[in-house]
This record gives C-alpha cells, structure tokens and sequence, in this order.
C-alpha cells in the first residue's frame, strides 16, 4: 500500500508549485570570499538583524535545528520573526535517520511557534504607538489558535532595511527611530462576487493588522513523503494552529483506509488557505468549517468532495485526482482553477453561470462522456477535449463536424488542448479539429494530443509522402488562423502518416510569427522517423502555397515532450 500510495503523491506533488522551503538545497553554492586576517573571529555577533534574518531564512532547517545552542535569544526571535516554510524534504539533506524526521518536524513547528502568533503593531515617530490613548503601550498582542487576542507579548524590535525577495525586515526609514515591520509576500485581495480576481489574489493577508508583523507564523508545512504516528500529527496540528497555518499539503502513507481529515487541521479553520491531502476522506461538513479556504486539492479522496462547487464556497481552485466522480456541475460559482487528473468520470461535466472560472483541465486519463459549457465568460484555458469519447456541447449546440448550424463562439479562450484518436478517427481528425476551431476565434495557444499508437493501417510517416489534404482547404478562413494562433503543438508525436498529414494541413493555413512543435515521448522515437521527418517537411516548404512557410517565417521544431500539462 505505501510503496502505490508514495508513487501517486510523487505525481501530484509534481504538478503543484516548487516549495519555497527547499529553494536552499536547488540553488547553487555560494562562493565566499576569503576571510580578512584582521577580523575578530565573533564579529559574526555583532550583524545586523536584516543580516541574520538573510542567513536563518537561507540556512536548511536540519542546520538551523542542530546550530539552535548558538542562538543567542536575539537570533531566536529573528527566525521566529520570519514566516515558517516547512517541508520534509528539508530533512533529507543533511540527512537525519527517518524514524526521527516526523518528531524533528514537531520540534521545529514548536520552537517556532512557541505560545501562538505575536502581532507587533508600527510605531509612531516619537516611540509611541498610533493609538489616541498616548499611554507609549506596545501595540503587541498573542493571537490564540483561533485567530483572537490572547494577551499581552513580548515585542521584538526591528529597524533595519528590507530583505530581499526571500522574506525579511523591512525598514519604514521616513524620519527619525520607526520601529521596523514586516512585507509579506504573500499577494492580497481576493474579491468575493464582482468580476474576475487575479491569479495572484489566492492568498489575501486581511487577517494582519495594517502596517503590522507577526511573530511565530506559519506559512507552509508540506509533509509528503514521511510516515508519521498519530501522537506525532496532533504535536504538528497543535503547532500548526498555534502558529496559524496558511497552506497544508498532507500525505497519508501509513493508516489503513482513508481516515477523515484530522481535526487538528480543520481546527486551522481561520487561518488555512491552502490544502492539498492524500488518502482522507473529505465530508462536508469538513470543507464548511474551512471558512477562509481559497485552494483545495484533493487526492484519493472519497467523501462528498463535489460539494467544494457549492454556490456558496469560496474555493477558488480545485484539483481532483484519483477519484470517481459522476456528474460534475460547476454552476454559479466562485471557483476560477478546475482541474482532475487520473479520475474516472461516470457521467457529464457541466459549466454554467460560472463568472469567475478561467481554467477547465481534465487531464488523462480522465475522460467524461459529455462535456456542456453554458455561461462562461471569463474561460480561457480547456484542456483536454477527447475527440473520439467525449461530446462537446456550447450553450446547446453539439459541436461535430459537418454541422450545419453556425457554431457558437467563445470569445474569452485562448488555451485549447485536444486528445486524438487518430486510429479510429482516420481522416475525420481535421474536420473535427476545424469545427471546433471555430468556436474559438480568439485562440492564441493549441495543442493537439494523440494517445493512441500508429497502426498498421496507417503505417509510419514517409518523406515522399503525398500531401493527404493537398486541396480540401481545412482551416481556411478560421479567426484564430487569421489573427491570433501563435503557437500549436503535436504532443506525443508518434511518427505515423495521419499525424504528418494534419501538420501539412495546418501548416497550409499558418501565417508569419507561428510556432508549430511536435514533441514526441521519450523512447517512442528513432532516428530513421526523425530523417524522414525532416526531409519531409523540408520537401513540404518547396511546395506549400504558404508563403510563410516557404519562406521559413513559420518556426518548424521537433522536440523530446516534457512532462506536465498545456505548453505556455
């Protein structure tokens, strides 16, 4: 069970976003300059704090942990001054014995949190706080786990100029002594129902005083390959609730079944806005009391996980995997991010009255029978759209080729990724590909996938070659064509004669400033296919009525495909 369960984490955690906690183990080693013979050898206890708070963030935590005796309590309250980014890969280098990895976590979690999260307020000019009471108070309060004052702390005090992009102290250095405050980094403002918010508005920091830091935050703590007990996730839940947790990624690898999600965690309530798990059981109940989740990702989770496209969440990203699904309705919604990958879906994906929503990936292998997109003004990236399985529908209309209604048009998508089976679609494929095209007249980006192997019937592609679609005038007049369609990929380009074809076609129609890739999976390729590819197209830029291509104004690259999901 572990050894599966440790390969599906391994996959999703790929796709999510690198963690800033191990960005010190990628970056490359600093090269320092020598030492001056004069220099007193404890002048390192006389730096500045903006440079200590350099070093600690910068420094692994396994160092950091085993340096902890030379902390004097000055360099303590530093690091507990800069937001805590945890991930148990931090512990693999230096390596520590993997029975002690999940109890170093809770001792780390401890030492930084301490008794819960401190608020310390900015300073007025003259020493003393904003407040009208003029009685030169602190302004610093304990914030308990559920997000409330908790009484009086103890301030640290800060006044050097700011860190760079890794977190840090900055400096408010208009005048005379300001005490410093914290920058965070993470971006703000999530709207609730008017418009479109942006990309970069999934984390809001509303819940910190203005002008304001915080000592003994969380931000991240991302356990994913460690086999923990249960004695040891409630110390890391306590902790994480003391220290007011943003983001979780939990994996399961050890308890039988699919336990529901701790309460530990949905204790985080106020606080959590991100959260990814493996191997729990998410009810509904669970997701109402995540009152300010904004991400959720839920992987080999039964329970009524759907329910995260309640009206009324306030979910703006989701991710599926691993799971069986039916019916999926994303209707009057806040959600802007719906992706599944690895699912089996038992009925139809429905998107309607969905304002906000801006990305529809159903990554393989999964693969609903029917997909409806109703209103939907703000979508600009669909993926994957399986030609042979899968019915299209757009406000009503059935999108197929040969149809005699003009089709619908959806003005906002500029991404559109296509799975083809070119064995049993044959000579339909660019047909279908062309109608659909043409509900998409604004497209910038296009990606066209096969998953299925070349049959003999088809055989393997040929430099003499006769153009297939010589004549037929697939994509002609297409707006996309005309005006936008920049870059268009082949993925897992198999070398068979169909595909080749479909690349003449759309080579046919493409104008100056095109990118046009195939990109074929490693070991599927040989050298014999990739010399008479090239000798192919090469042949293909003579006689092309493209002048464009013959031109070379159109980019032609075959290349190996990367791992992940729509190119750009």
């Amino acid at each position: 069970m572990e050894a599966g369960r440790a390969t599906i984490v391994a996959s999703a955690v790929a796709r999510l976003k690198p963690p800033r906690a191990t960005l010190t183990h990628d970056a490359p080693a600093a090269v320092l300059a020598p030492p001056v013979a004069d220099a007193l050898h404890a002048e390192w206890r006389g730096l500045p704090d903006d440079v200590v708070a350099r070093v600690l963030v910068r420094l692994p935590v396994v160092d950091l942990f085993r340096l902890g005796y030379l902390f004097s309590p000055r360099w303590l309250d530093i690091w507990r001054a800069e937001p805590l980014y945890l991930h148990d890969r931090q512990f693999a280098s230096p390596r520590i014995a993997a029975a002690d990895v999940a109890d170093a976590i809770a001792n780390v979690l401890e030492l930084h949190v301490g008794d819960g999260v401190q608020f310390v307020g900015v300073q007025g000019e003259n020493g003393s706080d904003d407040d009208d009471d003029g009685d030169g108070g602190g302004g610093n309060e304990v914030v308990g786990a559920d997000g409330h004052d908790s009484g009086p702390g103890v301030a640290v005090e800060l006044e050097h100029e700011a860190a760079d992009q890794g977190g840090g102290v900055v400096n408010n250095s208009d005048g005379g002594g300001v005490a410093g405050r914290r920058r965070l980094r993470f971006p703000g403002g999530v709207g609730a129902d008017d418009g479109v918010i942006s990309d970069d508005d999934i984390y809001d920091h509303d819940d910190i005083p203005d002008g304001g830091y915080e000592i003994g935050r969380v931000y991240s703590f991302r356990v994913e390959t460690t086999r923990w007990r249960a004695d040891q996730l409630h110390r890391w839940c306590a902790a994480l609730q003391r220290g007011r947790v943003r983001e979780v990624t939990l994996a399961n690898l050890t308890m039988e079944g699919h336990p529901e999600l701790p309460q530990g965690i949905r204790d985080c309530a106020t606080s959590l806005k991100g959260l990814h798990v493996f191997f729990f059981t998410m009810e509904a109940d669970h997701i109402d009391s995540l009152v300010n989740l904004r991400v959720l990702g839920l992987y080999g989770c039964p329970g009524m996980i759907l329910l995260a496209l309640r009206p009324e969440s306030e979910i703006r990203v989701l991710t599926i995997d691993f799971s069986r699904l039916v019916d999926v309705l994303v209707q009057t919604t806040r959600l802007r991010s719906l992706e599944m990958h690895n699912n089996v879906v038992q009925g139809t994906v429905v998107v309607h009255d969905a304002i906000q929503l801006r990305k529809l990936h159903l990554l393989p292998p999964t693969r609903p029978s029917k997909i409806f997109i109703g209103e939907a003004p703000s979508l600009r990236s669909i993926g994957y759209l399986d030609l042979f399985n899968t019915v299209f529908v757009i406000k009503g209309i059935v999108i197929q080729a040969g149809m005699v209604l003009h089709p619908p048009k959806m003005r906002s998508v500029r991404i559109l990724g296509l799975r083809v089976n070119y064995t049993e679609m044959g000579h339909r494929v660019p047909r279908e590909i062309e109608q659909i095209l043409k509900c998409f007249p604004c497209l910038e980006k296009l990606e066209i996938m096969r998953y299925d192997e070349v049959a003999p019937e088809e055989g393997l592609l040929k430099a003499d070659d006769e153009h297939i679609y010589q004549g037929n005038n697939f994509f002609r007049d297409l707006g996309c064509f005309s005006h936008h369609l920049r870059w268009i990929y082949l993925t897992a380009f198999r070398g068979g004669k169909y595909e080749l074809a479909l690349g003449k076609a759309i080579l046919d129609e493409a104008r100056a400033g095109t990118m046009f890739k195939m990109l074929h999976p490693q070991g599927s390729y040989t050298d014999y296919i990739s010399n008479q590819l090239w000798w192919a197209l090469e042949h293909f830029r003579m006689t092309t009525p493209n002048h464009a291509v013959r031109d070379r104004h159109v980019s032609v690259i075959l290349r190996l495909r990367k791992a992940g999901g729509l190119p750009g």
